[in-house]
């Protein structure tokens, strides 16, 4: 990653694993939408941001869990494996939690504890999705807010998480508004499943046509997936009273409680990615419809890095995949 969105793919020697790690051969790794910023930003980065990815096990380093060809996916949040949040398999909370590095590669490694076999029928692409941001994140959000069927729901911002959320929040049976300002975001939006789309730059009222389209009650809960104040005040202005708001973005925000108090009992909580140990519902989910793949819009070949992130920054991609 050189800085000002330059990519370029160099040969680097092949990890070796730690003590507590095993080395993997990468199968497909996703880029996230969080890699964006510091594709951007000026100053270079020693690798790349990848962190979402599922391989062959190549090494297992003396750990008997695992053998050589053993598939694998690898949770994008790995914890110590030992302590109360480990063995709960609540690794977000680990006060040596820590993410994969840089695998966006041939070959990467991750933690023995923090990888899950993957079934016969589960390809690397849907390895990434189950065990990284692309469906953690939705899936967590859409539980830590209980959405059920025949709720109206309300995404603020169409990256990548946000399209996840839309199909997440469908697949369970609500009507979800999406709230985007780049048209071919909102376009993704709907074939994921979106009920109503709006871009925020042509309606001056945001929160009274979102109120025109829940009959003047609000969405029964909002998920604030950009990281702005002001998608944020939105949805403190507009959930229904006794909803729930969901903030998953990163950015600079502030909250006054009242807000959410006076008249209104609103509740308001954050997601970090989902819990390992929620991997056999989100595969059942999968396996039971929830057609994740729909959001993987395109792949390409590692040497083909420098077109994917560009894509991707320019919003006309949903998950983008690389494939070594």
């Amino acid at each position: 990653m050189l800085g000002n969105s330059q990519v370029e793919v160099i040969e680097y020697p092949v990890p070796t694993p730690a003590a507590e790690h095993v080395l993997v051969r990468v199968g497909a790794s996703g880029i996230c939408g969080g890699e964006i910023k510091g594709y951007r930003a000026p100053d270079p980065q020693p690798m790349n941001g990848g962190h979402e990815v599922a391989g062959t096990v190549e090494d297992p380093n003396g750990h008997p869990q695992w053998d050589a060809g053993d598939r694998v996916g690898i949770f994008t949040i790995q914890g110590c494996g030992y302590c109360r949040w480990c063995r709960q398999g609540r690794d977000t909370f680990c006060d040596q939690v820590g993410v994969p590095a840089s695998t966006h590669a041939e070959y990467t490694i991750s933690r023995a504890t923090g990888m899950v076999k993957l079934p016969e029928d589960i390809s690397f692409e849907l390895g990434v999705m189950l065990c990284g941001d692309g469906l953690g994140v939705p899936y967590g959000s859409a539980m830590r807010a209980g959405v059920e069927a025949g709720d109206i729901t309300c995404v603020f911002g169409c990256g990548p998480v946000g399209l996840g959320m839309v199909l997440v929040q469908a697949y369970l049976g609500a009507k979800v508004i999406a709230v985007e300002p780049v048209a071919h975001r909102r376009d993704l939006a709907l074939k994921m499943g979106a009920w109503r789309v709006v871009d925020p730059a042509a309606e001056p009222n945001l929160v009274g046509w979102l109120k025109d389209v829940t009959d003047g009650v609000g969405p029964d809960s909002c998920f604030e997936a950009v990281g702005r104040q002001d998608t944020l005040d939105v949805a403190m202005d507009v959930t229904r009273p006794e909803g729930t708001i969901i903030v998953v973005g990163h950015g600079p925000q502030s909250l006054d409680p009242q807000r959410l108090i006076i008249r209104r009992n609103l509740a308001i909580a954050g997601n970090w990615v989902a819990h390992p140990a929620w991997f056999p519902q989100m595969l059942e989910m999968v396996r039971c419809g929830l057609d994740v793949e729909r959001l993987i819009t395109a792949r390409y070949a590692l040497d083909d890095a420098p077109t994917a992130y560009a894509r991707l920054a320019d919003g006309l991609e949903a998950k983008v995949m690389l494939l070594p």
